[in-house]
């Protein structure tokens, strides 16, 4: 039942092979979306879960309905698994995906998107993950929710984006990068999220402005040489080109000829604390060749290269039904191809998840099963002598250890589409990148 302000429950969860404990904040409701219960539950293998039953007084279609996470320095930790849906009067029961937490404290809400933008929804509660023993949380002022809500009644239904929200009122995090999530945490009365475009270059190898704790699922000790949370208002010049090979603000071919797309500036840009790829079905010529398409793509050549290391983005990809729609890639690349290699960490190949390693013994590579469209999800890969293993939402999907080679590498990602693979092809299509982190020993 859903209660008001100023009441307060506690209760426990074990996680396997952990402990979680739960505190329940004051709830309170907005005009359009109530929240009537938020919980998270233990599961397998030390994943959690979040539960949410949800109505709103009037029939509305949300773009997308998600369980925001923040860890105690302001960190993004979301569940994965963001969906599009319409709420009513009558409840509305929405389950996350699994996904495990490293021990320390979290804050976690609903948040929703409606004509493109993101807001939260009462109450805000918070857990404390730990191994072992239990760990008492670390206590949490009560809070005093403002709600904001749309000024319109008629939403988009476009495709999720990462929620952006300001979350209701509670402890004030840090405006530290995301590590695994989504939602941005600005001041509690403004409904957009804080910029903090980088102000310092990031050369080659160059220490970040922000450091994560560590690549998901990927063992090892590491410290971060680069990365961009994309918590600004424009690209960061000083990290990525915006088109392929082209002079600035060209607009340019694609580095495949397979794909439809000539790539532009003008298709990227970087809002709600992501970087937004976007495809559009509009013909443009490049050096006396029409394309169908025009796409957005970003890359680090002539800015950062490294060679060995952990590459980790946080991305969310066009769907098709349960598929993966066109070809969004997360890759790396050697300026001298394929001899450097090419480290593709992500592709979206016929539907599915894919990854290769590139060189002049071949392209050997695989994809991984389930799904992984339609949500936010981490593509990772370790890249080392001899070997590049990747890791999807942190688990292992795959290795290769042959042709694996040792010149620095750049990193790309792009929006891209393959005309004749017309069955998972859709646009507009707007490819989301909640962040880029690079990390080595």
């Amino acid at each position: 039942m859903r209660t008001k302000l100023g009441v307060l429950a506690v209760t426990t969860a074990a996680l396997a092979g952990g402990v979680l404990t739960q505190t329940d904040q004051a709830e309170a409701s907005t005009p359009n979306v109530v929240v009537d219960s938020l919980s998270v539950s233990a599961g397998a293998n030390g994943q959690s879960k979040a539960t949410a039953t949800v109505h709103s007084a009037r029939t509305i279609k949300l773009q997308a309905l998600t369980v925001a996470v923040r860890s105690a320095d302001g960190s993004n930790n979301d569940f994965p698994g963001a969906t599009a849906t319409t709420l009513g009067p009558r409840s509305a029961t929405f389950t996350s995906g699994s996904r495990t937490f490293r021990p320390g404290s979290y804050t976690y809400y609903v948040a929703y998107k409606v004509r493109d933008h993101w807001y939260s929804v009462s109450p805000v509660k918070s857990f404390t993950a730990g191994i072992g023993s239990t760990v008492t949380p670390t206590p949490t002022p009560t809070p005093t929710p403002t709600a904001t809500q749309p000024a319109s009644s008629t939403p988009t239904t476009t495709a999720p984006s990462t929620p952006a929200a300001t979350p209701p009122s509670t402890t004030a995090p840090s405006t530290t990068a995301p590590t695994s999530s989504a939602p941005a945490t600005p001041a509690p009365t403004t409904p957009a999220p804080v910029s903090s475009a980088p102000t310092t270059p990031a050369p080659t190898s160059s220490a970040p402005s922000t450091t994560a704790a560590g690549p998901v699922g990927i063992p090892g000790t590491w410290h971060q040489v680069f990365g961009d949370e994309f918590n600004g208002s424009s690209l960061d010049g000083s990290k990525w080109n915006s088109n392929w090979f082209g002079c600035s603000g060209c607009v340019t071919k694609p580095p495949n000829s397979a794909e439809g797309s000539a790539y532009s500036p003008s298709q990227v840009s970087v809002a709600d604390g992501s970087l937004h790829l976007k495809l559009a079905q509009q013909p443009t010529t490049v050096a006396g060749k029409t394309y169908p398409y025009v796409s957005g793509i970003v890359t680090s050549n002539n800015k950062a290269q490294f060679t060995y290391g952990a590459f980790e983005a946080r991305i969310y990809t066009p769907s098709s039904g349960s598929q993966m729609a066109n070809w969004p890639s997360f890759w790396a690349d050697g300026q001298n191809w394929p001899t450097d290699g090419e480290l593709d960490v992500l592709e979206g190949l016929g539907g599915s998840a894919c990854y290769h390693f590139h060189s002049t013994a071949g392209g050997p590579g695989g994809c991984a099963s389930g799904t992984y469209s339609g949500g936010w999800h981490t593509f990772g890969a370790e890249w080392k002598q001899g070997s590049a293993t990747y890791y999807y939402d942190g688990k292992q999907v795959g290795q290769i250890t042959t042709g694996i080679t040792s010149s620095p590498m750049y990193l790309i990602l792009n929006n891209a589409i393959n005309p004749s693979h017309s069955g998972t092809n859709i646009a507009p299509a707007d490819m989301m990148v909640d962040y880029v982190r690079v990390w080595q020993h």
